[in-house]
């Protein structure tokens, strides 16, 4: 692409530079045929009026020693011809001569000086003038000059070679700059290029995940295009699949250590339910402490999993991921409602937008709404009010899916940091009177963050206007067809 560049850049300069050296050249070359011309104008008037006696009456007088000295001083010839009889004088040149006789011809008509238009340096030698004797009614003869062209013409070519050395720098120049630029615009794509394949070898599965991309030539169907470029999305290729392929063996390793976790962790609580008749009294609490732990280890394991199948990416299927948020918000409060009440709590599902399908599978958008409301039964505190609401987002395409409550809410500072993974916020509602306060894994959120995302939606925390928390998930509306 370099090269190309290059190229490019050096034809442009070429033609900018063109543009100006030609007709710079040309006027300049005008220029000074006009002044040559006006020049031996001016000598042919003055040999006119000095021949006018000559022609009328045969008197001479300064005519033939001024021609003469004129050639002398010059160079350029001169021939007078008279009209009423006079016998024609010539200085330098004869009659005879074509170039002579037609530039006789001309004048005698009264027509223009001379033919000549613009000189250059590979103009005829000379050039003829002829001026008519008399007046515009009355002509009496005609005076001719031929005049050598020889410093007119080498001083259009000095100044053509002056212009044409300007115009070589300029050009050179140009190329410098087009250099200069190219480099400039190419060095960032060589350095994303060789960023993109050091990141790609020090990623895991680097070299097996890329090893069909190591080929001269790019995956078919890639596009074409300059070398660097070629290089940049090779690179990108063997990065993205590097990268993919990290994240699914991470994926993998995650869901298979829950799996291998399980047997032990069943183990344990089997033999802690064994022990439990033969615990001391005095051990009657660590004992407890012991089985809490052992079910907690088991609910981590649990949201690993789910988290685990939340990230991981799904082929995109037209028409089957719709639901209507309002159904399974009403679902979800219903099978809510119970555990709610032990808390001292309710859950209403507001009526604002009631038929706005989401393209979301049911089961993805109740397991994001059973997550919430788990959080809001431990977190908000006893008499507390879940509300639940649908509505069409300000942006066109969305709908906003709202779970939010008027409990103890969360620090301003942690707000934008719930949906990591395993953090857990310092505010926490104590449990009601009666019932076992129960912890969190700190993965909730995490959990409905990566399944909201897979939709290709977004999640919002922000604080319930008069105190609490409320989580907005924004998702894409669905279309008739498929189309999301």
């Amino acid at each position: 692409m370099r090269n190309r560049l290059l190229l490019v850049l050096a034809i442009l300069g070429a033609i900018v530079v063109t543009g100006f050296a030609v007709p710079l050249a040309l006027s300049s070359a005008d220029l000074r045929t006009r002044q040559f011309v006006l020049s031996r104008d001016g000598d042919a008037q003055r040999f006119a009026d000095l021949a006018d006696a000559y022609v009328r009456n045969g008197g001479a007088g300064l005519l033939i020693e001024e021609a003469t000295a004129y050639n002398g001083l010059y160079g350029d010839a001169v021939a007078v011809v008279s009209t009423r009889g006079a016998a024609p004088q010539t200085v330098g040149t004869t009659l005879d001569n074509p170039e002579v006789s037609a530039a006789v011809g001309r004048a005698l008509r009264n027509e223009r000086s001379s033919a000549l238009d613009l000189l250059t340096p590979w103009s005829p030698e000379t050039a003829v003038f002829a001026k008519p004797i008399g007046t515009g009614a009355q002509v009496n003869g005609a005076v001719v000059i031929v005049a050598s062209t020889e410093y007119p013409r080498n001083d259009i070519l000095r100044t053509w070679l002056i212009i044409g050395l300007v115009a070589l720098t300029a050009v050179a120049g140009f190329g410098v700059l087009a250099f200069a630029v190219s480099r400039w615009v190419l060095r960032p794509l060589d350095l994303v290029s060789h960023r993109m394949e050091d990141l790609t070898n020090s990623l895991p599965f680097a070299r097996t995940s890329t090893a069909a991309l190591d080929e001269p030539a790019l995956p078919q169907g890639s596009p074409g295009g300059p070398p660097e470029f070629k290089q940049l999305s090779r690179a990108f290729e063997k990065m993205a699949t590097t990268v993919h392929a990290s994240a699914e063996a991470q994926s993998r390793l995650v869901a298979d250590t829950a799996h291998q976790l399980r047997n032990p962790l069943a183990a344990l609580q089997l033999r802690l339910d064994l022990l439990e008749q033969q615990v001391q009294p005095e051990g009657s609490k660590s004992h407890r402490r012991a089985v809490g732990e052992a079910l907690r280890l088991e609910e981590i394991l649990d949201d690993l999993l789910a988290l685990s199948v939340a990230e991981t990416p799904k082929a995109p299927e037209p028409g089957s991921d719709a639901c209507i948020p309002y159904v399974v918000a009403l679902d979800r409060a219903e099978s809510w409602a119970e555990t709610a009440a032990s808390c001292h709590m309710k859950i209403e599902v507001q009526e604002d937008a009631l038929g706005i399908p989401a393209a979301i599978s049911s089961g993805d958008l109740a397991q994001c709404l059973d997550v919430l409301l788990d959080n809001a039964c431990k977190y908000a505190g006893p008499g507390t009010t879940v509300g639940i609401s649908i509505r069409a987002a300000k942006g066109q395409g969305y709908v906003d899916v709202s779970v939010s409550d008027d409990g103890a809410g969360v620090l301003p500072d942690e707000l934008q940091l719930i949906t990591r993974r395993f953090f857990r916020g310092s505010t926490k509602a104590p449990a009601p009177e009666g019932i076992q306060s129960r912890g969190g894994t700190g993965l909730g959120l995490s959990i409905v963050e990566a399944i909201v995302e897979r939709n290709n939606g977004r999640v919002a925390t922000q604080e319930t206007p008069g105190g609490g928390l409320t989580i907005v998930l924004s998702l894409p509306t669905h279309h008739a067809g498929g189309d999301k």
